[in-house]
């Protein structure tokens, strides 16, 4: 008998930021998709100053299978939700944004793999290297686990449910998450949500050597993220991002692309 390959939606989340896909799109490369049955589709949030035939003719010809262009600024709640609404009909669904590099090549079965392995895991995240002056150098941990080639952190690491680069079951796009709690999608809602109900958290996976799989290269930030009333919500802040590019880590300043040179 036959064994059925995976079906897999690789979804990347864009708000027409084509320096970095450009880069995202080299480096993913490095991802070895053998024994999946994979559909790629992007999501671009920015028509502002977007050409779509020359958005859309630039995905498709990075071997997309299909691009949506949302004709408004909807913000990531909406991008969450439509993710949902097509990941039921799959597997697995892999998801990451516009401004990520992969370090390491990888098999992305082998993930899945370790999903199917450790069902204390809700979603399998590629660790980022240190983005923000808060937070910890990414190394080598004595609590790590290991799986294969790699190194990952399995216990009380963050409640986020993130969308940087991950792989998570199709199950999950079932869960009546906005119904049950009362908050559209986001993050932080979503894993909030499969921690308190399911005990499950995110795996945050290194190489053998405990460095990053993957690297946060965005500079800038735009478009709508979360919607007033929601956990997070900042007056002046969160209301403004709709309209200029902000920096990433500072979403308080203005981005302005000469300065950052």
């Amino acid at each position: 008998m036959v064994k059925t390959k995976p079906k897999v939606l690789r979804v990347v989340i864009s708000t027409n930021r084509t320096e970095y896909l450009k880069q995202t799109f080299e480096s993913c490369k490095k991802i070895d998709y053998t024994g999946l049955d994979m559909y790629h589709l992007l999501i671009d949030d920015w028509p502002k100053d977007r050409n779509d035939k020359e958005f859309t003719h630039f995905i498709l010809d990075h071997g997309f299978d299909e691009v949506i262009l949302n004709k408004e600024n909807k913000g990531i709640a909406s991008q969450w939700d439509k993710i949902f609404e097509i990941g039921k009909n799959f597997d697995y669904v892999f998801m990451h944004e516009d401004d990520v590099l992969v370090n390491e090549p990888f098999k992305l079965n082998h993930l899945i793999m370790l999903l199917q392995k450790d069902d204390h895991l809700s979603q399998v995240q590629l660790k980022r290297n240190k983005w923000y002056d808060s937070e910890e150098e990414v190394i080598a941990k004595d609590s790590d686990w290991v799986f294969g080639d790699f190194r990952y952190e399995r216990n009380n690491n963050s409640p986020y449910f993130w969308g940087l680069m991950s792989i998570w079951p199709s199950s999950v796009c079932n869960e009546k998450i906005t119904e049950e709690t009362g908050y559209r999608l986001g993050e932080n809602i979503i894993g909030w949500y499969i921690k308190n109900k399911y005990g499950k958290e995110t795996g945050f996976i290194k190489t053998a050597q405990g460095n990053p799989m993957v690297e946060h290269i965005g500079e800038y930030t735009r478009g709508k993220r979360i919607m007033k009333g929601e956990p997070g919500w900042i007056d002046g802040i969160h209301d403004k991002l709709g309209d200029h590019d902000y920096c990433s880590k500072n979403i308080n300043k203005k981005y302005d692309k000469n300065l950052s040179k």
